[in-house]
């Protein structure tokens, strides 16, 4: 076999392997839904959680909307005033992981804060958080839709992240809800709704909040072209041992 057929045969494997693959990655299994947790069950997890997005009724004279790491350092933080919530009434928000421009950009209603440097090469699970800590007070993350590089386009999330407080005893930290999203791939789009209630009495100090923290997924690298190249090269070798 001539120089010209060796490589034509090895195009001609490799173009095979990568339609193959190509295949697979168009039909690759989409995020999955983990469940609900509570803020214990949540806890006993030990996740490291290196990023969070929060929107909350703020805490007076401060921020209400922010993106913050594991820290919630002020040198780590980007953050934003937002005092438009209305009891009741549903809120659009997005976060948007690119993983080329390292940021994290989250945008409340038409507030945007964007966080660059961040470095994770992926996020593999979200957990948005919902808490209502102070009575006739509640909050609901609905209306999701999910984009990741396993989708075509934006998956609906039929489920939500809901937490509520009555009965005049106060709730806490255990009480907030975790509805967790799982195999995430690659850069993602996350959008949704929020919807804060309360009574005759605004909350205030992050008493009515939602998070949505981000955990980093694993990834082994492995150079898809040296691969398939690879690949195509030992098919030829053992086609060739064959005709000997």
């Amino acid at each position: 076999m001539n120089g010209l057929k060796i490589l034509g045969a090895i195009a001609g494997a490799t173009l095979s392997l990568a339609a193959i693959m190509g295949a697979t990655t168009e039909t690759a299994t989409a995020f999955t839904l983990g469940g609900h947790l509570d803020g214990a069950e949540f806890d006993v997890l030990g996740l490291d959680i290196p990023w969070a997005a929060e929107s909350r009724i703020g805490r007076i004279g401060d921020h209400e909307i922010n993106i913050h790491d594991s820290t919630n350092s002020a040198q780590n933080r980007v953050q934003a005033d937002y005092d438009n919530w209305v009891s009741g009434e549903a809120v659009d928000f997005s976060l948007v992981f690119d993983s080329i421009a390292n940021t994290l950009t989250y945008t409340v209603d038409d507030v945007v804060v964007s966080k660059t440097e961040v470095f994770e090469d992926n996020f593999s699970d979200l957990y948005i958080r919902t808490s209502a800590r102070k009575d006739d007070t509640s909050i609901v993350v609905n209306n999701l839709f999910l984009d990741d590089a396993s989708t075509l386009s934006p998956l609906s999330i039929a489920d939500s992240s809901s937490a509520s407080c009555s009965g005049g005893v106060g709730c806490g930290y255990v009480d907030a809800d975790y509805l967790h999203i799982a195999d995430i791939v690659g850069d993602f789009t996350l959008t949704g709704q929020s919807t804060m209630t309360w009574g005759a009495i605004k909350p205030n100090n992050s008493n009515l909040a939602y998070q949505i923290k981000l955990v980093e997924g694993i990834d082994v690298p492995e150079p898809a072209s040296i691969s398939l190249f690879s690949l195509g090269l030992a098919g030829l070798l053992v086609a060739g041992k064959r005709r000997q």
